[in-house]
């Protein structure tokens, strides 16, 4: 039996969907065939910190370099030697920054890289630095043996951007479906209580960081639709984030009192226990994890259409689409759902179904693993020959 792949995992972005990919590759590849190391920059949140020091307590190596916007030739000196060091057989760099340093630093080495972007830079901007930054991707996948994208809709974006598409493969996210049990009635009974909430409230949930992307902003003013209608009905928001004093304030200036900041949590599965509906108006994903621990709680989802949700989502079948950027049909979509239980239910049915077919750990891991092994077998510069076989 051949000795085990050394893997080096790269990432800057240790908070959020990023980081938890990470963490899950790292911990759940089969040692046999894949020994993971992690190169992170771990300044971001505490919370997030604290988890990748747990791979330490287990017996993986973490190497701690902090990764700047702006190129930085140290974090790229460091990457190389490292790799070296550590006898990297495959270097895989997660998110646009660790992506472009971890490729300059390949450049010296004769190791092949896998990249995935969970989102390119060009996603999230629609001003003069999009063609920038499709320029600098298309020139750096001359560096990169794989790129992966979460979702397909990710895929169609890097090739409307001009990346190879024999370099591009689709891995979704997945959920470990063992750790997100159907809720009983107990723990939606608990979760709510612990909220001080009603058998009567309805409950719109949104999770994840209060910043542009995740589109909060928008939920303020559709909530002041939304509320007026429902008298039972509560907006609940987790999370934090750039945008939460801002929000707190329109709320406020609006008088809605059932609009509630809780803040993070440690334990999202209680978060979307309480739930009855949850909502995620985001500009730009790649392959959202709130998206599918919502499904795996059975709730129906409101969600934009943008690449990442439109492959998790199904209109009318799991929850509801709707166009990016505007609170209007927002609002319209929460309305449908609050005055519709039987429509809630069978979406959120649908939902569970639609996770377990198509959006498990154990597929990410499977085809994660069968992707390092061929990478390993053709080298860093025989991807393309080997799609053309």
């Amino acid at each position: 039996m051949p000795p085990p792949l050394r893997i080096a995992h790269v990432v800057e972005a240790t908070e959020g969907g990023v980081a938890r990919h990470v963490l899950d590759l790292v911990t759940h590849l089969d040692p046999a065939a894949c020994t993971c190391v992690v190169y992170a920059s771990l300044q971001r949140s505490p919370l997030w910190a604290g988890r990748f020091a747990a791979l330490r307590e287990a017996g993986i190596t973490v190497r701690e370099i902090p990764m700047a916007r702006l190129p930085n030739p140290g974090a790229v000196r460091q990457i190389g030697a490292w790799a070296v060091r550590d006898g990297v057989d495959i270097l895989h760099l997660h998110s646009a920054k660790a992506g472009y340093l971890g490729r300059l630093a390949a450049r010296d080495l004769d190791t092949p890289v896998v990249y995935t972007p969970h989102a390119f830079p060009f996603q999230r901007s629609t001003d003069w630095r999009r063609p920038l930054y499709r320029m600098i991707e298309r020139r750096l996948a001359a560096l990169t043996t794989v790129i992966v994208c979460v979702s397909e809709g990710e895929r169609e974006e890097a090739l409307a951007a001009g990346l190879p598409e024999e370099k591009l493969v689709v891995i979704a996210n997945g959920l470990d479906v063992a750790q997100w049990p159907l809720p009983t009635r107990e723990e939606w009974q608990a979760a709510r209580a612990a909220l001080a909430l009603s058998p009567e409230d309805q409950v719109v949930g949104f999770l994840g960081r209060l910043a542009p992307q995740k589109g909060a902003d928008l939920l303020v003013p559709a909530a002041e639709e939304v509320l007026g209608d429902f008298p039972h009905a509560q907006i609940l928001l987790w999370g934090d984030g750039p945008q939460r004093n801002g929000l707190t304030r329109a709320a406020r200036t609006l008088g809605l009192r059932r609009v509630r900041f809780l803040g993070e949590t440690p334990d999202p599965r209680a978060a979307f226990l309480a739930m009855d509906v949850f909502v995620a108006p985001s500009r730009w994903e790649a392959g959202p994890y709130a998206v599918l621990e919502a499904m795996a709680c059975a709730l129906p989802v409101v969600a934009s259409e943008v690449p990442g949700h439109t492959d998790a989502v199904v209109h009318d079948g799991t929850g509801i689409l709707i166009p990016p950027e505007l609170p209007g049909p927002l609002a319209g979509a929460i309305h449908s759902l609050l005055r519709d239980e039987d429509e809630r239910l069978t979406y959120g049915h649908n939902g569970r179904v639609r996770l377990e077919r198509h959006f498990t750990l154990d597929a990410m891991v499977h085809h994660t693993e069968a992707l390092y092994r061929k990478v390993a077998e053709v080298g860093r510069v025989g991807m393309e020959a080997a799609a053309e076989e």
